[in-house]
C-alpha cells in the first residue's frame, strides 16, 4: 500500500491542474476500476464477532460494519460452514422459512438494511450526539409509524417524507409530537463532526453512524445456530479518500498511475487508449498480488453429501 501523498505529484501531471476534490475523486475512480476485476489482498479481511441476545433468534441475525460489502467465508464458533444466497428460502431443494438444518450454515440477508436491528415493537426515537457542533444537524427516519401511516415533515410549509429525529448535545428525549415509529425504511444523515447513535426511547441501539455516513446501509447474515461468536471473512468497500494520508489498498504505484491514464482518456471518451491503459494497470496490479500470495495457497475441494459430514454421522468413531 502507499498513500496518496506519495503519488500526487505524479498524478497531478497526469490529470492536469484540478483541486484536492478532483484528485481524490479520480484516486476513487481509479481504485474503483481496478479492484473490481481481481480478489486483490488491499480490500480482504477478517472479523471475530461476538454475538448476544436474549433469544436464540437474537444470536443468529448479525449486522455486519459498514466496510463489509461481500462475505466470502464465515466460521461458526469455530465450525467451517457452508453459505448460502438471499433467494435459497425460495429454492425448491430449500429449507424454506420453516425447517431448520443440521449442519452449519449461514445465510446472506443483503446489503441494504440501514439499522443494527429491526424495530421489534413500535418506538419512539431519540438521537445521541457526540460532538456539540452537531446540535440541529438532519437525521431524517424514512419509514412508517404504528397505524401503518407513512412517517412525514413539514418544512416550510411543505410536506415532506420522512421523520427529523432532533439532534441536541446532551438531550436525547423524543420530540412531543413525534410519531411511534414500526419500521425503517431508509435513514439519511447529514455530514457531521461526530457520529451520531440512533435509538429507541427505551435505549436500543438502532445505530451508530459515523461522521462521513449520509445513506446508512448494513450487510446482514442469518446463522442456522445460535453462537457466541461468529468468525468473518469479507472483502472491503472501495473506499472514498479525503484526505491525501488516506492509503491507497493497491500494491502497485505504476498500475495506479496507468489507471490514472486511463482514467483521463475515459473522460474525454477516447475508450481505445483509456482501455488499453486499463488492461495494462489491471496486469501489472494482478503481477503484483501474485507476488505478494505464499505458494503455500491451496483450496481443498470441499465434498457435500444428504448426511453431513462425517464428524455428524452416529457410525462414524470420532478419534
Amino acid at each position: 500500500m502507499f498513500r496518496i501523498t506519495d503519488i500526487e505529484d505524479e498524478a497531478r501531471k497526469i490529470i492536469g491542474t484540478c483541486d484536492d476534490a478532483k484528485l481524490f475523486r479520480w484516486t476513487g475512480d481509479v481504485v474503483s476500476m481496478i479492484a473490481n476485476k481481481g480478489d486483490f489482498e488491499g480490500f480482504k479481511g477478517w472479523l471475530d464477532i461476538c454475538t448476544s441476545g436474549d433469544s436464540d433468534c437474537a444470536r443468529k441475525c448479525i449486522t455486519l460494519p459498514r466496510e463489509v460489502e461481500t462475505v466470502t467465508a464465515i466460521n461458526i464458533g469455530g465450525h467451517p460452514t457452508v453459505g448460502y444466497g438471499t433467494l435459497f428460502n425460495f429454492h425448491m431443494n430449500g429449507m424454506g422459512d420453516c425447517r431448520e438444518r443440521c449442519d452449519w450454515s449461514w445465510q446472506d440477508q443483503g446489503a441494504w438494511h440501514y439499522t443494527y436491528r429491526d424495530i421489534v415493537e413500535p418506538k419512539k426515537l431519540v438521537a445521541q450526539l457526540q460532538m456539540p457542533d452537531d446540535n440541529g444537524k438532519q437525521l431524517i427516519i424514512f419509514g412508517y409509524d404504528s397505524e401503518g401511516q407513512k412517517l412525514r415533515r413539514q418544512v416550510d410549509g411543505v410536506w415532506m417524507d420522512g421523520y427529523q429525529v432532533p439532534t441536541i448535545y446532551g438531550v436525547a428525549v423524543p420530540d412531543t409530537i413525534a410519531p411511534t415509529v414500526a419500521r425503517i425504511t431508509g435513514i439519511f444523515k447529514e455530514m457531521t463532526a461526530g457520529s451520531i447513535k440512533l435509538a429507541t426511547q427505551d435505549n436500543v441501539l438502532l445505530g451508530i453512524y459515523e461522521p462521513d455516513e449520509t445513506i446508512p446501509q448494513f450487510r446482514r447474515i442469518k446463522i442456522n445456530r445460535p453462537a457466541t461468536w461468529v468468525r468473518v471473512a469479507y472483502m472491503r468497500h472501495n473506499p472514498v479518500f479525503q484526505s491525501r494520508f488516506d492509503h491507497v489498498p493497491m500494491r502497485s504505484r505504476m498500475a495506479f498511475l496507468l489507471g490514472v491514464q486511463a482514467r483521463k482518456f475515459y473522460s474525454s471518451n477516447d475508450l481505445g487508449n483509456a482501455q488499453q491503459f486499463e488492461l495494462n494497470a489491471t496486469r501489472l496490479e494482478i503481477e503484483a498480488q501474485q507476488k505478494a500470495e505464499p505458494t503455500t495457497t491451496v483450496s481443498p475441494i470441499q465434498v457435500l453429501d444428504g448426511e453431513g459430514s462425517l464428524t455428524d454421522r452416529r457410525d462414524y468413531d470420532i478419534v
